[in-house]
């Protein structure tokens, strides 16, 4: 039985093609301690069995409802339809292949409670493989460690993005209903790709603080042939598109955040980014086009930010030994292992 006088909490679970990871994702979300919630599958036209799941569990729980798109409208614009449909008093986007602990939703709801000025609570996640099997426990970068959960501004979540990269979970993120129906709205995919998330999290915190638990209540899969599992883009060439979201802000709205710290940790994802890009764009045997993505090695602002900073200094042996192997004349049946070592590693 549900408590009326407990707030109402939607669950959105955007679909596509996700018959395999449906239904413990489903269990795990119906099976929570939290019971008064409404829980939306918002399907993107899949082909495969994954509306005739969502149908099955209708019917055989009141609080499930099962929206169709008749054309698929990719990712992000199928979250934008969970936005539009965002009710009650908090809303959540949770993914169609991870896990959520059973208490994952009443402690974000009672963090909300507790702190009304929170426009948003998140968490951290242990990762699970396609099989389910636990590998990894994702923490709090060390600024950010606190004795209690408690709020984070946005100069505090900003600073600590340019330094360690996005460390949200998009599937952990509670907000205010009001907060995501009337102030985000849209997802924004033109601009960020899939780094629309990380835009998001940030025109939150532009109007209020948000909540971060430190427990891993989620269960995160990675590595799993599913639509929303964000796991690391390894093979792209092309720039990350966390950095546009992190370079619009570091002039826009975070300019004033933008000290000489600030533009070195920036500098350095950057940095990182190329780096990787130049290793994939050299085992895909075009060495050439890898060049220009490594003169940022060789420059004397990054090797003075390097004497100070063995984070700088890794990344530079790094980027070294990817400029070398660029000159390495090798077979492509040894590239390709090289990579598939790199990326498995």
């Amino acid at each position: 039985m549900t408590d009326p006088a407990m707030p109402l909490v939607y669950i959105c679970v955007p679909t596509y093609n996700a018959e395999k990871t449906l239904p413990e994702t489903l269990d795990s979300i119906l099976g929570q301690t939290y019971r008064n919630l409404t829980l939306l599958i918002v399907d993107n036209a899949s082909t495969d069995n994954t509306l005739g799941i969502a149908d099955t569990y209708a019917s055989r729980d009141s609080r499930v409802r099962v929206y169709r798109h008749t054309e698929n409208v990719g990712p992000e614009g199928n979250f934008t339809r969970c936005l539009q449909l965002a009710g009650g008093d908090y809303t959540a986007i949770f993914h169609s292949d991870d896990i959520y602990t059973p208490e994952m939703i009443s402690e974000q709801v009672s963090f909300l409670e507790k702190h009304p000025q929170a426009g948003a609570v998140f968490t951290m996640a242990e990762y699970i493989n396609a099989e389910g099997k636990p590998s990894r426990i994702f923490k709090l970068p060390d600024e950010l460690v606190r004795a209690e959960a408690s709020l984070y501004t946005f100069p505090e979540i900003f600073r600590a993005v340019l330094k360690y990269g996005n460390f949200f979970f998009c599937p952990s993120a509670m907000a205010r209903t009001v907060v995501y129906r009337d102030q985000i709205k849209v997802w924004d995919a033109a601009g960020y790709r899939s780094s629309a998330d990380l835009d998001v999290w940030f025109r939150i915190l532009k109007s209020a603080p948000i909540g971060i638990l430190p427990a891993p209540l989620l269960r995160y899969r990675g590595a799993a042939a599913t639509s929303f599992s964000y796991t690391a883009l390894r093979k792209k060439t092309a720039p990350h598109d966390m950095l546009k979201v992190l370079e619009a802000y570091s002039t826009g709205f975070a300019a004033e955040f933008m000290g000489p710290a600030e533009r070195a940790a920036l500098k350095l994802l950057i940095l990182k980014d190329n780096v990787n890009r130049a290793f994939n764009i050299v085992s895909s045997g075009q060495r050439k086009e890898a060049f220009p993505l490594l003169r940022g090695l060789f420059e004397t602002e990054t090797l003075l930010y390097a004497v100070k900073s063995t984070i700088y200094l890794k990344v530079l042996a790094y980027g070294y030994a990817v400029f070398l192997y660029s000159f390495l004349p090798l077979p492509e049946s040894v590239r390709s292992r090289i990579f598939k070592a790199r990326h498995t590693s």
